[in-house]
């Protein structure tokens, strides 16, 4: 009878043991930091219903990414504005890459028909140049070697009435020191002061 009363204590003595070590293990756990990385999720757990889209998505052109804006009435007579938005210029080795998006804000807009920045300036490509009053330069959309601008193609680039369409410009890089230019859409400044991210 001891012996089997011994054997039950030894028995109920290590399970208590292991729920002890399971309990403390668990509340370890919960008082652990979150991973540093902003997010406080998980690796490798699935994201949250309605979480924002990565800012890569290609489908849609969000004009919220803009932070600057500024708009001028619509060449050629046209009623209407067109909006633009200043989404950044970063430099990557010896190049800078303008990114603006472009609105069309029609009174009158054409029925089921596209507008092509090339619309947007009546008929012609905007001359995209930066300046840099730093060391009183201009700078001008590079050419590739067959004399083909590196950037936004004026009549491919298209959207529908007030739907924001992305544009991007790429520019030999101003030197180090320059922090800010300005920002031309052929003689008009769209932007003065844009901030140059390296």
């Amino acid at each position: 009878m001891r012996t089997r009363l011994a054997l039950v204590t030894t028995l109920l003595t290590a399970t208590l043991g292991v729920i002890v070590l399971v309990a403390t293990g668990c509340s370890g756990d919960s008082q652990k930091a979150a991973p540093t990385g902003g997010t406080g999720a998980i690796a490798g757990a699935a994201p949250a219903t309605g979480a924002a889209s990565p800012a890569g998505n290609q489908g849609t052109v969000d004009s919220a990414v803009a932070s600057r804006t500024t708009s001028f009435r619509a060449p050629g007579g046209g009623a209407g504005t067109i909006d633009v938005g200043f989404v950044g210029l970063k430099v990557d080795g010896r190049l800078a890459t303008l990114t603006v998006v472009w609105t069309p804000r029609y009174a009158s807009p054409p029925q089921n028909k596209e507008i092509s920045v090339f619309d947007m300036f009546a008929a012609h490509s905007p001359a995209m140049t930066l300046v840099d009053s730093v060391n009183l330069k201009r700078y001008f959309v590079v050419q590739d070697s067959h004399n083909l601008e590196l950037g936004a193609n004026g009549p491919r680039t298209k959207t529908v009435n007030n739907t924001p369409v992305s544009a991007s410009y790429t520019f030999a890089a101003p030197p180090v020191d320059v922090r800010t230019v300005d920002v031309y859409a052929d003689d008009r400044l769209l932007f003065d002061d844009a901030p140059v991210g390296r």
